[in-house]
């Protein structure tokens, strides 16, 4: 059991984030009030004026562009399908042949394209990000 410094509720150790630095191994605050925080600081617009500021720069260092470039390459090798639809529908947008709808199911403008199966590329499913996330059940956006 540890008591979080933000709220002051004694919980299970398994409800705070591991943090190395940390005596007993864990953060001081728990998941909920950590995830609060993130949230009221993304929506605060002075603070996310900085964190797009702190984001742009992070990434053009070259070590971070290095990462980047691994992280796509590897991910281009284990999924050639998923890479070759998303190239597919991006040109496709690009010369005409494909429109971004709004999403299927709230109507928003900003959509993500989304393929039910890679082999069709421009059978495509307009979704905005949460309805997106919910579809492929991650549990973090499934408000």
């Amino acid at each position: 059991m540890k008591k979080c410094f933000k709220c002051g509720i004694k919980k299970r150790l398994d409800l705070f984030y591991k943090h190395p630095q940390m005596g007993d191994g864990h953060l001081g605050k728990c998941k909920t009030c950590t995830k609060k925080d993130v949230e009221d600081r993304h929506n605060d617009p002075e603070a996310r004026k900085r964190i797009v500021e702190y984001e742009r720069k992070r990434s053009q260092k070259p070590e971070r562009k290095a990462k980047i470039y691994e992280y796509t390459k590897t991910k281009r090798l284990k999924y050639p399908g998923k890479f070759k639809a998303h190239s597919t529908t991006c040109n496709a947008i690009r010369n005409g042949r494909l429109t971004r709808q709004p999403c299927e199911v709230c109507g928003a403008e900003k959509v993500q394209g989304h393929h039910d199966d890679y082999r069709k590329p421009l059978e495509v499913r307009w979704l905005c990000f949460k309805h997106h996330r919910q579809l492929h059940g991650n549990k973090y956006f499934s408000e």
